[in-house]
C-alpha cells in the first residue's frame, strides 16, 4: 500500500518506515498518524517481516507539530474561513484513541521490534514517536527538544509517559520546563538513545542491529516485547487521557495563540499566563 506522507519499504525481513514530508522536516499530523497506524497494521500481518526501522526522509527525523497548520486553524477560529479538511479514513482500531493520538501506542503494540534511526532534529510529537520505539539510535547530527511548552501546550503524543520512563521524572520535567535542546551525545548519556553513530553510518548501523534481531527465534522475540510492554500499556492509556484533557485546556489560552503568532512573525513570544 502506498502512503502520501510515509515511505514503506521491505528489505528481506526488515521493514523501513520513513516519515516523508522532508520540505517541512516531517511534521507529525493527524493524517500522518493514521498512515502510521495503517502501515503498522500492514507490517503486523506480514510474517516475513521480523524487525522494523523508523526514520525520517531528508535532513531530520521530525519537527513535531506543523505550526503553520496551527496558524491556519487559528485564522479559521478567528472568523476567517478555514480550508475544509480532507476526509481521512481512520482504521477501526484507531477510532477509540484519545483525540489527537492515532499513533501514540502503535509501535508498542506492534508485534515486531521497532528501531528508531534518528537522523537529525527530533522535536515535540516527533520526539514522542521516537520514544515509543523499542530501541533508539541516533546520528551525531540528531537534536532533541520537548517543544510543546514553548508553544503554550501540554507535552503530548505520549511524551509525559515515555520521557519519564526513559530518563526519570527529574530530567524529564527539566527538559519539558526549560525547552532546552540537547545534542546526541547528551541524549546518549541520559538514556534517550542507546547509541550514537556518524551520520553517514546511521542506516547501516540500524540495518545491522535489525539483522541481528532477525536471526533470533521470532516467536520468542515477539513474546519478549509483548511481556515488557503489556504491563505498561494501561498506564500509557491513562496518561494519554490526561494529556488530552490538558491539551484541550492549553489550546484555549491566549499564551498558545501568542506562541503561534510569534513563531509565524519570527519574534519572541510574550506570555501573560492567561
Amino acid at each position: 500500500m502506498a502512503y502520501e506522507d510515509l515511505l514503506l519499504e521491505k528489505e528481506e525481513a526488515i521493514a523501513i518506515v520513513a516519515l516523508n514530508v522532508p520540505d517541512k522536516l516531517n511534521p507529525i499530523t493527524g493524517k500522518m498518524g493514521v498512515s502510521l497506524s495503517l502501515a503498522a497494521d500492514e507490517i503486523a500481518k506480514d510474517n516475513e517481516i521480523r524487525a522494523v526501522i523508523v526514520t525520517g526522509a531528508g535532513r531530520g527525523f521530525s519537527s513535531g507539530a506543523d505550526v503553520s497548520g496551527m496558524a491556519r486553524a487559528q485564522q479559521g477560529s478567528g472568523g476567517q474561513a478555514a480550508a475544509p479538511a480532507q476526509p481521512v479514513e481512520i482504521p477501526r482500531q484507531s477510532r477509540y484513541q484519545p483525540q489527537g493520538y492515532p499513533f501514540a501506542d502503535v509501535f508498542p503494540k506492534l508485534n515486531k521490534p521497532v528501531i528508531a534511526a534518528i537522523n537529525g532534529p527530533c522535536a515535540g510529537g516527533g520526539f514522542s514517536l521516537a520514544l515509543s520505539c523499542d530501541i533508539r539510535i541516533a546520528s551525531e547530527s540528531a537534536r532533541f527538544i520537548v517543544s510543546q511548552v514553548a508553544r503554550g501546550l501540554n507535552p503530548d503524543w505520549g511524551m509525559t509517559y515515555y520521557l519519564p520512563m526513559a530518563i526519570g521524572m527529574s530530567r524529564a520535567l527539566e527538559l519539558m520546563f526549560t525547552v532546552d535542546m540537547i545534542d546526541a551525545a547528551s541524549a546518549e548519556r541520559m538514556g534517550i538513545v542507546s547509541k550514537v553513530v556518524p551520520h553517514d553510518k546511521l542506516m547501516d548501523e540500524a540495518r545491522e542491529l535489525a539483522a541481528k534481531i532477525c536471526k533470533q527465534p521470532p516467536i520468542a522475540v515477539e513474546l519478549a516485547k509483548k511481556v515488557v510492554w503489556q504491563g505498561r500499556l494501561d498506564d500509557l492509556n491513562r496518561q494519554l487521557d490526561l494529556e488530552t484533557w490538558a491539551l484541550r485546556i492549553s489550546q484555549q489560552t491566549e499564551d498558545y495563540r501568542e506562541s503561534v503568532r510569534a513563531f509565524m512573525e519570527k519574534r519572541e513570544a510574550q506570555f501573560k499566563g492567561r
